[in-house]
């Protein structure tokens, strides 16, 4: 049963690595490159106020505005589409791959975290996409795709600590990987207290999910 529980964690993780690779390649963003998309989308759903809308896509005027939706969007609507579902099952099934299927506490909350974060990714993303093209929100429409993008954020670090709880465990014992998923919490919480970190976040889940899915692939191939 581990194998195929390190199969569908394997097959998840491409899916969410696939579709990263996935966003950049959008003809939309690489059209709004030149206008400084690169952190749009983070900065989108974590934006409380019309200022910083018009800070992340420009001046109503602005050549680059409608671009920068543009770019917005595709992610957005790939990110329902693809993304969350396909995270969302990596970061769930992990914990029954590591756990070698037993449902203990650090397993099941692990689960319970990773379906809380999808729940409040889809409504930030799903209210990003209904505020464009028009790009104007109110002050409680921002407020509530915001609070469901850090409750993401923060559901997600979780995760990665109770994934790290399983792999210190003496049934599991993998404890590199287990110091690697806790960056995910250290990633988070940096972006938190300044956005400039928003680059260490990225590199947090970059340098912890993947070791987790070249594991899971490897023991859904080899069986061990």
């Amino acid at each position: 049963m581990t194998r195929i529980w390190a199969l569908i964690t394997a097959v998840a993780g491409v899916a969410s690595l696939g579709t990263v690779v996935a966003f950049q390649s959008l003809e939309p963003v690489a059209a709004a490159k030149e206008c400084g998309a690169g952190e749009a989308v983070i900065r989108f759903e974590l934006a409380r106020s019309v200022d910083t809308l018009n800070q992340i896509f420009g001046a109503a005027d602005s050549a680059c505005r409608a671009k920068v939706i543009a770019a917005v969007d595709a992610v957005n609507t790939l990110d329902v589409r693809v993304f969350i579902p396909a995270y969302t099952t990596f970061a769930a099934i992990a914990a029954l791959f590591l756990s070698g299927g037993r449902l203990s506490s650090p397993a099941l909350a692990a689960v319970a975290v990773a379906l809380l974060a999808c729940v409040t990714d889809y409504v930030e993303t799903l209210s990003l996409l209904a505020y464009t093209p028009a790009l104007a929100p109110s002050a409680d429409q921002l407020a509530t795709s915001a609070n469901a993008a850090w409750t993401k954020f923060a559901a997600l670090g979780l995760n990665g600590l109770c994934l790290a709880a399983i792999c210190f465990s003496a049934d599991a014992r993998r404890p590199i990987l287990g110091a690697l998923l806790c960056l995910l919490a250290i990633g988070v919480g940096m972006m938190a207290v300044d956005l400039k970190w928003i680059w260490v976040q990225s590199l947090a889940f970059f340098a912890a999910w993947t070791p987790l899915l070249v594991m899971s692939a490897r023991a859904a191939v080899t069986g061990r």
